[in-house]
């Protein structure tokens, strides 16, 4: 099993160093797993299963075509309530309103909440080219940045390190500096056609970055230019047609990073980097992004629909309530988060009951490092042997064409009966066998329950990615309610399975 926290530890210095944003996925990856794979069950009882799956699948489908309230309660969640940091009133009152909205459906729900050490609000950020021209340009510091307590007027330095030796001549230089902290994205080596929605915000070949350092290396260099005290570090949005990029500060969660980080867009850095390299450039920048002086709270939502046979069993379904705040959050992951309420609409309207329990979870805290869901498995630690399943619903607005089976090879039989009625009735591909990770259902996997993530269509995935841009004009109804109905549809076909789907082994600490 891929190491995803410690990824996410070293995506800070991907985006530095390397141009990436977040943890890549592996084409393959150590699960360290034990189980033995769940025996093939008789073939009568398969085709049995199919069938009634089958037509229960094409239910639920046509109750999500004629009924769904997916967009009306989407354009209220981004128009009304907006982007929805973590820890931000915004997200807490999309939390309270979610609430809301199951029990408008009929359905059992409740918060479940902790406390983040700080808030954060973006404030007024402003920039301009002093020398050799004057050009005021857009700057949005990172999730969680230090602020300023002004204007600030700095040289521009920029960075190329390819290995540890090469800060040496940077030493003693960069104290009160602004610091580009590498060479601009090259945009031309972007794939125009990225097959999923994954793959257009962090293409392959995964796991690394530029040049041949490791992330422990690239993560002990972050440190030592922070160290050094620069005014600022400069990081290229790497999107095109001026749209910005946005993830969080460095470690710890929550807290003020060391010193400044911002978001240049990739047209302005691109020209610093450029007049650079005929003589200096004078920058000055103002961040007045303000912190909490004390923890907030953080919720999530979990609804149920109890099952008659094993109520004590859960299969899950969700995505993140969260965003980041330049857009109104639609894609990343408002779309994730209400088909996953009209998945449980539909299925509370259908009446039906379930063998066993199908849980309805929104997250908070994704984009921070899966804060909402490593609270629900610590709070729900003794109940983690029954939880059957879970799959996550988080790359935007684009059909569901498949479901990767995260390296769980030992569910593969199960799995496949499962997924060959969705694969009918949706009209899928076969199951994926990428690793993803990368998102709420990580830390499952980190326990050893079979959890499973949606593969989706690009469908403007990579534009609206973490931008300003992730806007609800850009959401697809046929193809998100598509995405409600596979998500409520693969719920049901778990809960119905006979057997449970077996967990594995997980590696030996996680993956702290």
């Amino acid at each position: 099993m891929i190491h995803i926290r410690r990824q996410l530890l070293a995506s800070l210095v991907l985006v530095v160093f390397g141009g990436l944003l977040i943890a890549q996925p592996q084409e393959s990856a150590d699960n360290s797993q034990t189980s033995q794979p769940a025996p093939q069950r008789p073939a009568k009882q398969r085709e049995a299963y199919r069938k009634a799956m089958e037509e229960a699948d094409r239910k639920i489908a046509n109750e999500v075509t004629a009924h769904s309230e997916l967009m009306k309660n989407l354009e209220y969640l981004t128009t009304q309530i907006g982007p929805r940091l973590t820890g931000s009133t915004q997200m807490q009152a999309a939390s309270e309103w979610t609430r809301h909205r199951f029990q408008d459906y009929g359905i059992d729900v409740h918060l479940e909440t902790t406390q983040i050490d700080h808030g954060w609000t973006r404030g007024l950020e402003t920039a301009e080219i002093v020398s050799p021209i004057q050009k005021r340009i857009g700057i949005h510091a990172f999730g969680w940045s230090k602020g300023t307590d002004g204007e600030v007027s700095a040289q521009v330095i920029a960075l190329d390190i390819q290995k540890p030796s090469d800060f040496d001549q940077f030493k003693g230089k960069l104290k009160g500096a602004i610091v580009m902290t590498r060479k601009p994205t090259d945009l031309s080596k972007l794939d125009p056609n990225p097959e999923n929605a994954y793959d257009a915000v962090i293409p392959p070949p995964q796991g690394k970055a530029d040049g041949n350092m490791s992330y422990r290396q690239r993560l002990e260099l972050l440190r030592r230019v922070a160290a050094e005290q620069p005014a600022l570090l400069v990081i290229d949005s790497g999107k095109t047609d001026s749209l910005y990029n946005m993830t969080g500060g460095m470690f710890p969660h929550y807290a003020p990073t060391e010193v400044p980080i911002a978001f240049l867009t990739h047209e302005d850095y691109d020209l610093i980097y450029r007049q650079l390299q005929t003589g200096p450039v004078t920058m000055k920048f103002n961040l007045r992004d303000t912190f909490t002086d004390k923890s907030v709270p953080a919720s999530i939502t979990v609804a149920e629909i109890k099952g008659s046979e094993h109520p004590d069993e859960r299969v899950i379904i969700g995505g993140h309530l969260d965003s980041w705040d330049l857009g109104q959050g639609a894609l990343d992951n408002g779309t994730g988060a209400m088909a996953t309420l009209e998945a449980a609409r539909a299925l509370k309207k259908l009446g039906w009951k379930p063998k066993r329990t199908i849980t309805f979870i929104l997250f908070t805290g994704e984009e921070e490092g899966f804060t909402g869901s490593d609270m629900f498995v610590h709070l729900h630690e003794a109940d983690l042997p029954k939880v059957d399943a879970v799959l996550i619903h988080d790359t935007g607005t684009g059909k569901v064409f498949s479901i990767a089976l995260e390296n769980l090879t030992e569910t593969v039989p199960l799995m496949q009966e499962i997924y060959q009625p969705l694969q009918k009735v949706f009209d899928m591909q076969p199951l994926s066998t990428r690793f993803f990770g990368a998102s709420d259902h990580v830390p499952f996997l980190d326990r050893g329950i079979p959890a499973y993530f949606c593969v989706q269509l690009p469908a403007h995935y990579r534009e609206a990615h973490h931008s300003q841009t992730d806007t609800f004009d850009k959401v697809i109804p046929d193809q998100i309610n598509q995405g409600a109905a596979l998500l409520a549809a693969w719920a049901w076909n778990v809960s119905e399975m006979p057997p449970a789907l077996p967990h594995h082994t997980p590696p030996p600490g996680g993956t702290e």
